[in-house]
C-alpha cells in the first residue's frame, strides 16, 4: 500500500494553491482590463487577428489624416481662386464702364486707377500664402510663384513649376490637392494658349480706357469673360476633389470604425462571464488556502507532541 506521507500533501497542496493563485490572478486580471487575453500565448489566433486588425486601423487613421490635410488644402485653394473669380468679375465691370460714351476723361483715368489695384489684388492672390508654403507654386512651395517682369512684356513672369501634389487617401487612391498659378492666370498660356495671360489683359484694359480705345476695352471685356469661364471651371473642379475627399474620409471612418468593432470582439471578454469566473477562482482560493492553513497547524500539533 502506498504511503503518503506529510511532505508530499504539502508539496501537492502549494503546488494546487500555486496554480489557483495563477488562475485567481487572471481572471482579475480580465476582469480589470476588459480583455479576453492580454499575451499572444494565450489565444495565438485570437493575437494575429488582433495585430492584421490594429495594423488596418492604424494605415486608416493615417488616410484618414491624409483627407484632413488635403481637405484643408484644396479649401485654402478654392480661397485663393474665389478671390481671382471676383477680381475679374470687378475688372469686367470696369471695363463695360469704360464702353460708356457718357464718361468723360477723367471718371475712365478712375477707372484705369481701378485695373491697376485689381491687378495688384491678383497678384496677392496667385501668392497666397498659408503660412507654412504658396499655395499656387507647385512643387516650390518657398517661393512666390508671381514676380514682376522687369522687362515687360508680359507683366508677371511665373517661378513656380507644374508640379501636382497628390496625397493617398486610400490603397492606391490619391488625390491632386493643389492648382498651379501659370494654369489660373493663363502665363505663358498654360490653360489657353490663344488667350493672353490675366495681368496682359488687365495691362491692355488699363491702357485702352486711359487711350479711351473702345475697341480695346471691348476686346479685353472678351478675355475677361474668357478668363472667368477658365477660372470658374477650375472652381468646380476644386469642389469635385472636396467631394471626392469627403466621400474617402466618410467610407476610411466606416471602415475603421468597423474594424474596431471587430478588435473589441476579438479582444473583449464578455464581462458577465469574467466577473463569475472571477467569483469561482476566489472562491477556490479561498479552500486551497483554508487546506494549507489546515494542514500546517496539524503538522504543528503533531510535532508539539
Amino acid at each position: 500500500m502506498l504511503r503518503i506521507s506529510d511532505r508530499m500533501m504539502s508539496a501537492n497542496l502549494i503546488f494546487r494553491l500555486t496554480q489557483t493563485s495563477e488562475r485567481l490572478f487572471r481572471a482579475q486580471e480580465r476582469v480589470a482590463s476588459g480583455l479576453a487575453f492580454t499575451r499572444p500565448s494565450q489565444n495565438p489566433a485570437g493575437a494575429l487577428r488582433a495585430a492584421a486588425l490594429r495594423s488596418n486601423i492604424a494605415e486608416m487613421d493615417r488616410f484618414l489624416k491624409n483627407c484632413d490635410l488635403a481637405a484643408s488644402w484644396l479649401r485654402q485653394t478654392e480661397v485663393a481662386v474665389a478671390d481671382v473669380a471676383e477680381a475679374l468679375r470687378e475688372a469686367k465691370v470696369r471695363a463695360v464702364s469704360g464702353v460708356n460714351d457718357a464718361l468723360d476723361d477723367s471718371a475712365r483715368l478712375a477707372l484705369a486707377e481701378e485695373i491697376a489695384q485689381i491687378s495688384e489684388t491678383l497678384v496677392r492672390a496667385g501668392n497666397y500664402h498659408d503660412g507654412d508654403r504658396y499655395l499656387l507654386a507647385g512643387y516650390k512651395l518657398l517661393q512666390p510663384p508671381l514676380q514682376e517682369n522687369p522687362t515687360s512684356p508680359p507683366p508677371m513672369l511665373y517661378q513656380g513649376d507644374g508640379g501636382q501634389i497628390e496625397m493617398h487617401v486610400g490603397r492606391d487612391v490619391t488625390v491632386a490637392v493643389n492648382l498651379t498659378a501659370d494654369v489660373v492666370f493663363n502665363l505663358n498660356g498654360a490653360a489657353a494658349p490663344g488667350l493672353d495671360d490675366v495681368f496682359t489683359t488687365l495691362q491692355n484694359l488699363e491702357t485702352a480706357l486711359r487711350a479711351n480705345d473702345h475697341e480695346g476695352m471691348e476686346s479685353a471685356q472678351a478675355a475677361l469673360e474668357a478668363h472667368l469661364a477658365r477660372v470658374s471651371a477650375l472652381r468646380g473642379e476644386i469642389g469635385a476633389r472636396l467631394q471626392r475627399v469627403d466621400f474617402d474620409r466618410r467610407r476610411l471612418t466606416e471602415t475603421r470604425d468597423a474594424a474596431r468593432s471587430l478588435l473589441g470582439e476579438t479582444e473583449g471578454a464578455d464581462m458577465a462571464e469574467a466577473v463569475v469566473e472571477l467569483e469561482q477562482q476566489r472562491l477556490a482560493y479561498q479552500a486551497a488556502a483554508a487546506a494549507c492553513g489546515a494542514l500546517a497547524r496539524a503538522s504543528l500539533m503533531q510535532y508539539l507532541r
